[in-house]
């Protein structure tokens, strides 16, 4: 059987035809993932345009932009209840002791939640909320100290895949062989392998690293239109997405005055988009919080200490020559193009875990979209959630000597590697990975913290001129 109907053999409850979710350039606005979500419950693959008007009725009928917020809540009270499709959020409100949801649909942070909901779903809604359908009636007689709150869902169902266990996962790992896998996630999520080289593959796998690897720091600087911001945003539904401008202690950290905690402690991945126009308000501040964040993975705020798993991806735009596949010669460094307080911080630089150069990575055009079946999004999400509470360091443990290298390159290059056996080599162990899926690993991994160091040396050329980690290391095969 070709590679296409070996994934829907043994796959077919968890994969989905990637290019039939994109048969509508309106429904751009919506995660990757809902959309996949609903094409893997109402599309059949062989007769799709039924299934297609289905979800265009679904979402022409139950899905609002908050302009029309009014004319939803009018609805909503006048009918009695009314089902929306959107983002659902729940928060404990101590002060109150009650449970809020936000419905951005409404504009509202104060809907009241029915204990159902919470009791099946809670879980997900409070650790950074989910889409779905919900139902949501209008009560006019709930108060609660001497304010009205007439909104109510009684009924959640989220978009999820709910048949998931990582141990199913990993055996189905053993059925296909490693180009076979790699080319299964890359086509999952949603780009073409047969259009793309091994190398490529490689590094768009390690785009992937900060979501199965907890508090990893990676930077990405490339040309524009590679699928950066494409795979933050498109993943899943927990990453966020930060898009240039100004960022607040509040909205990184913890929110003094709503007592919320902010998106490093909610999200895996918080990815700061076209990070040369992202600013702080309180730039010494953030910055020095933000460094001991990425080393220890707490912060505190005032006299609390909080702790999070959350990676943190930068990426930024540079000027590439397209035909040497390399920076353009201008550069004095490559961390120039960062915000004053990030770029010339050797002590913030030296915390990134590795340097993607996205030079290497090719430009997005039609034809480089997947076009043959992948994992639904929601279910790839799931099992990179499972994986970040997964230690493969113990493999790298197992088989690399660092010799007299510094504490953070050995970190670095240790959950690089992890990372990539997670993806790669969900299934080895140390005492039955192969050398040459070690050493793919590894290498990459090496070349990547390298980048780091030699972007470094530049600008404290004392501290990190003439390091060689790859010379530094002893792989134990």
């Amino acid at each position: 059987m070709d590679f296409n109907e070996k994934i829907l053999h043994y796959l077919k409850d968890r994969v989905v035809l990637k290019p039939l979710t994109r048969w509508n350039e309106a429904y751009k606005e919506f995660p990757r993932y809902v959309m996949e979500y609903l094409v893997a419950r109402y599309v059949d693959p062989d007769n799709p345009v039924m299934g297609q008007q289905k979800i265009d009725r679904i979402l022409n009928e139950r899905y609002v932009e908050s302009g029309a917020k009014e004319l939803i809540k009018s609805r909503i009270k006048e009918k009695g209840e009314y089902t929306l499709l959107g983002q659902l959020q729940v928060r404990l409100d101590a002060g109150r002791d009650h449970y809020w949801a936000e419905v951005p649909a409404l504009a509202d942070n104060f809907v009241r939640v029915g204990r159902r909901v919470l009791n099946e779903y809670g879980d997900v809604l409070l650790a950074g909320g989910a889409w779905g359908t919900m139902v949501i009636e209008y009560d006019p007689q709930y108060e609660l100290k001497g304010r009205l709150y007439p909104f109510y869902i009684r009924e959640f169902t989220p978009f999820q895949i709910t048949r998931i266990s990582l141990g199913d996962y990993i055996e189905k790992r053993q059925l296909f062989n490693t180009e076979e896998w790699i080319d299964l996630l890359i086509q999952s999520i949603g780009f073409n392998p047969r259009r793309i080289s091994r190398r490529e593959k490689m590094l768009m796998l390690l785009r992937l690293v900060p979501f199965v690897e907890a508090n990893y720091n990676l930077i990405e600087l490339g040309p524009r239109e590679t699928g950066k911001t494409y795979t933050y945003r498109n993943t899943s539904s927990r990453s966020f997405v930060i898009s240039g401008g100004k960022t607040t202690p509040a909205v990184l950290f913890y929110h003094r005055g709503t007592k919320k905690i902010g998106i490093l402690g909610q999200k895996d991945v918080v990815f700061f988009d076209e990070i040369a126009n992202t600013s702080f308000t309180e730039p010494d501040a953030t910055v020095s919080i933000l460094k001991d964040y990425m080393q220890t993975g707490k912060f505190s705020r005032g006299d609390m200490e909080f702790s999070a798993q959350a990676s943190i991806v930068l990426a930024g735009n540079i000027d590439t020559d397209m035909e040497r596949k390399r920076p353009a010669d201008h550069y004095k460094h490559l961390f120039v193009v960062l915000p004053a307080e990030l770029g010339e911080d050797c002590a913030f630089l030296d915390r990134l875990h590795a340097f993607l150069p996205g030079w290497d990575i090719p430009k997005i055009r039609p034809e480089n979209y997947a076009q043959g079946y992948g994992f639904v999004t929601d279910y790839l999400a799931e099992i990179f959630t499972r994986l970040r509470r997964k230690n493969y360091q113990t493999i790298v443990n197992a088989h690399v000597e660092f010799g007299q290298m510094t504490g953070r390159n050995q970190t670095s290059i240790k959950k690089t590697t992890a990372g990539l056996l997670k993806l790669i080599f969900p299934h080895r162990k140390p005492q039955d990975i192969l050398t040459e899926e070690f050493k793919m690993c590894l290498d990459l991994a090496i070349e990547a913290r390298q980048m780091v160091i030699d972007q470094l040396s530049i600008l404290a050329p004392k501290e990190f001129k003439n390091i060689d980690l790859d010379r530094s290391i002893k792989c134990l095969f």
